[in-house]
């Protein structure tokens, strides 16, 4: 299909842009970006060979999701790619204080660096939402896994901006309840939810960081 690339600028000019691993590219997607039909991440992670550390988020090797035996502890493996299933209720412990659920699967893949004392980099790649497909925030009593509250968003129609607004707005409206943190179940008061972003993050969400 590529046997044959024109171009016309020098290549010294241009070869930058060729190296997706470059400090200048990631900086365009330490979030995520849309690309064509799939939204990219790129972050700069300690990558070993079962655990990834986030400069300033710390430990984040733990992935949790939930199925119908309950909560499935999984970890990221090094250059092994990892899929979530599309509708399926997953979170990072201290990465994101919430459960999310969205119409895409979700693919990631973590390049360790050439040494051990280098960061190296954390793919993710998901399907741009269209049609009527949703993103959903929703928490679980983390004793008895009863759902507590689920706030869904149209990301198909709001686009990424809309969806760490929904973010911050789901976390808000969580936070400020403690009836929806409450189980009714087992009557446990579940601990605060936070966003992606760690400068978001108020004092007390930022404790509740570091306990879930």
């Amino acid at each position: 299909m590529f046997a044959q690339i024109e171009i016309t600028e020098p290549i010294d000019r241009i070869i930058d842009d060729w190296d997706y691993l470059s400090d200048k590219v990631v900086a365009h997607f330490s979030t995520f970006k849309e690309a064509g039909h799939n939204i990219l991440g790129l972050r700069r992670r300690m990558i070993a060979a079962s655990s990834m550390n986030d400069p300033k988020k710390g430990n984040i090797s733990r992935v949790l999701e939930l199925n119908a035996s309950g909560f499935e502890e999984r970890h990221h493996d090094a250059l092994s790619l990892r899929v979530t299933a599309a509708g399926n209720p997953h979170r990072v412990m201290h990465n994101f204080g919430y459960w999310h659920i969205n119409d895409k699967d979700e693919l990631y893949l973590p390049i360790p660096a050439e040494f051990a004392d280098q960061l190296g980099y954390y793919v993710v790649i998901m399907g741009t939402p269209k049609g009527s497909e949703i993103d959903s925030f929703a928490w679980y009593c983390e004793k008895c896994e009863t759902l507590l509250h689920d706030h869904v968003i149209e990301t198909s129609k709001i686009g990424l901006a809309g969806f760490w607004k929904g973010e911050r707005q789901a976390v808000n409206g969580y936070n400020a309840d403690i009836n929806l943190r409450t189980c009714p179940e087992c009557n446990h008061v579940n601990p605060l939810a936070y966003c992606w972003n760690k400068a978001k993050d108020t004092p007390a969400e930022a404790q509740s960081r570091l306990c879930w």
